[in-house]
């Protein structure tokens, strides 16, 4: 029993190294960036162009982090449901949003939907806030990277605090972005500096 715990810590602390990385946050950070800098030029290009990097998570990650601790395999199970339940979230409020859209266009709209799309224009950014927080929060929760819980609060605080204190949507967007990559930053100097490149590259597995 206490070989299997030891295997069990083993495997976990080999797991919280291998994203260790910043690259995430990176990505995430660059993300949120991408989405202040178009709601400030309108310019969705720069939205596309931010989320680029999630193509490059796999080459950066086998250019990177193998390199110095080796190969990890994990089970995707969890991470696979993660992102089926979150695809299909982000089309059903796609196909909510268009729906309604169409129905103020052509004038139909009820009653209860116009009260309700009237309180999402004031507060759509909480709600987007509230949907990016759920998102982190749920990764965080099956993939175990517990600072992600982390950022679901940050996002969370920071939405609240500039609706709050009426500050310009772009601007806590883009600090929120901005915070989340500087940690990311700050942990891949510090990653590459714990883990440099050795002659002798390891591999593990856990399933």
């Amino acid at each position: 029993m206490s070989q299997e715990q030891g295997f069990k810590k083993l495997q976990q602390r080999t797991y919280e190294s291998y994203h260790q990385d910043g690259l995430i946050d990176m990505i995430i950070g660059l993300g949120m960036i991408g989405f202040g800098l178009n709601m400030v030029l309108d310019n969705s290009v720069l939205l596309f162009l931010a989320w680029m990097p999630i193509i490059l998570y796999v080459p950066f990650k086998n250019r990177i982090t193998v390199p110095r601790i080796g190969y990890v395999k994990f089970s995707t199970s969890n991470t696979n449901m993660f992102i089926g339940v979150a695809v299909a979230v982000l089309l059903f409020v796609f196909l909510l949003g268009t729906f309604v859209y169409l129905l103020a266009g052509s004038g139909y709209l009820p009653p209860q939907l116009t009260d309700w799309l009237t309180w999402f224009r004031q507060y759509h950014m909480l709600v987007l806030g509230s949907i990016a927080a759920l998102f982190c929060a749920g990764a965080a929760s099956l993939t175990g990277i517990r600072r992600l819980y982390a950022y679901a609060a940050l996002i969370i605080i920071i939405f609240s605090a500039g609706i709050w204190l009426g500050v310009d949507p772009p601007i806590y967007v883009l600090i929120t972005g901005s915070l989340i990559e500087v940690v990311g930053i700050w942990m891949l100097v510090r990653f590459l500096l714990k883990y440099p490149i050795t002659s002798e590259k390891g591999s593990h597995e856990s399933e």
